[in-house]
């Protein structure tokens, strides 16, 4: 393989009304590296990583939890600046939705319980509390075109409705950044994997210049 996707030979052909001049024709790498340059870099990435969560994982007092919720998020970000460098990878907002902590409610916010101040649970002044249940998609995009998205989620409760609706978008948006910097580590071995049993038929990389 010569490591290039070529269109040699294709025959377009477009309905009434539609010119194939018009159509503008987009490479998708979702969910594959676009040059030898992301391999690299993201191996380099990965190492930092095992390096940093090395104590984590071999420490009984975090239990079996997510790596996504252990590590920091400007302790991936800084990994990935120092990585692909500060211009060299780009993160995309998709999406962000919100709801009130019950299920089947549609409203954005609303009182999801009252609670008594009275530690004794009597019948003292009671404060209103407000949960908001936060969803977002982020996209993580290399300067090669390599990119991943992952979703995130977040439930924040706090005594007002603005910072219960911004802490619950905040989160569920650092939480999905982080998993999306943590899945390239599947996506190279996926592709090592798919590599070995010859699966590409169309080049091993979209990117025109396949270092970097």
């Amino acid at each position: 393989m010569d490591g290039k996707v070529t269109y040699e030979g294709a025959v377009y052909s477009s309905g009434p009304g539609v010119e194939v001049g018009d159509i503008v024709f987009v490479e998708d790498w979702d969910g594959r590296p676009a040059s030898e340059w992301s391999v690299q870099r993201i191996g380099v990435l990965q190492s930092k990583i095992e390096r940093y969560t090395y104590q984590i994982y071999h420490s009984n007092r975090y239990g079996k939890h997510n790596l996504s919720k252990l590590i920091p998020r400007h302790v991936l970000v800084g990994f990935a600046n120092e990585v692909f460098g500060f211009d060299g990878w780009k993160t995309d907002i998709e999406f962000v939705e919100t709801k009130d902590g019950f299920p089947g409610s549609t409203s954005s916010i609303s009182i999801a319980d009252k609670i008594s101040a009275d530690s004794g649970g009597g019948t003292g002044a009671l404060a209103d509390r407000y949960t908001v249940i936060a969803e977002a998609s982020v996209k993580v995009t290399l300067k090669d075109g390599t990119n991943t998205r992952m979703t995130g989620f977040s439930r924040a409760t706090t005594p007002s409705k603005i910072e219960s609706f911004n802490k619950a978008k905040k989160e569920a948006v650092n939480d999905a950044l982080k998993k999306a910097l943590l899945s390239f580590e599947k996506i190279i071995l996926e592709h090592e994997l798919k590599t070995k049993n010859d699966f590409y038929v169309d080049g091993l990389y979209g990117s025109k210049a396949q270092k970097i």
